[in-house]
């Protein structure tokens, strides 16, 4: 599969400092043309390509053995491991390891690793509001999630809410999944839900670590 390589590399810094500054100064920032058109073109056909042969499952929610709750999440997903991808699916981690080095070197967050997954909501499908720190676990950090969708316009619903003030719940920001967009925030400060859509929704969503620290008496 040919694809264009990441965004020059002086611009992929400029944009990583950028996204940097905005979660120092703001705590989220939404990056529209993260990657080039061909990439997220490309990423587009491998989810779907893996969507037709079975490969995504009915998304859970909690630590360690998920629990499927389709009255709260009604999505699928496909669980990645970046070692073993390739073509644009790598280009996408490789950006990703450049905004990692970018926050550490900027913010001092000490992010560690990246988990991520391919996720596919149907039409009428949501994510209803929640947090993505797990109770007890400060190891999520930050959160991105990179839209994948095509010509996609308001009518069509399925935006991302992100709450952007703790104490004042009207205050929100709702972002289009608009292919090529890349939303970034502290995955404990904002609460977000994913609104039901008219037609299919592609997202590629993942979390920067913290390493576990070992316990000590």
């Amino acid at each position: 599969m040919h694809t264009t390589p990441p965004a020059h590399h002086s611009e992929l810094d400029t944009t990583c400092h950028h996204i940097a500054s905005q979660l120092a100064s703001q705590g989220w920032c939404v990056t529209g043309d993260f990657l080039a058109a061909d990439i997220v073109r490309d990423i587009r056909e491998y989810a779907q390509h893996a969507w037709r042969t079975g490969a995504f499952r009915q998304a859970g929610i909690g630590q360690g053995k998920l629990e499927v709750q389709p009255d709260i999440r009604s999505d699928q997903v496909l669980w990645l491991e970046p070692a073993q991808c390739d073509g644009a699916v790598a280009a996408y981690f490789a950006a990703l390891e450049c905004l990692r080095q970018t926050i550490n070197r900027e913010l001092y967050l000490g992010l560690f690793d990246y988990e991520a997954h391919l996720a596919i909501y149907a039409p009428g499908s949501f994510y209803k509001k929640h947090l993505d720190q797990f109770r007890g676990s400060n190891l999520r950090t930050v959160t991105t999630t990179f839209y994948l969708n095509a010509d996609w316009q308001p009518q069509h619903g399925g935006q991302l809410r992100l709450y952007t003030h703790s104490e004042d719940p009207a205050r929100q920001l709702d972002v289009l999944p608009a292919a090529g967009t890349l939303v970034t925030f502290l995955s404990g400060e904002y609460y977000h839900e994913v609104l039901p859509a008219t037609r299919e929704r592609l997202s590629l969503t993942g979390w920067f670590r913290r390493r576990e620290m070992a316990s000590t008496v």
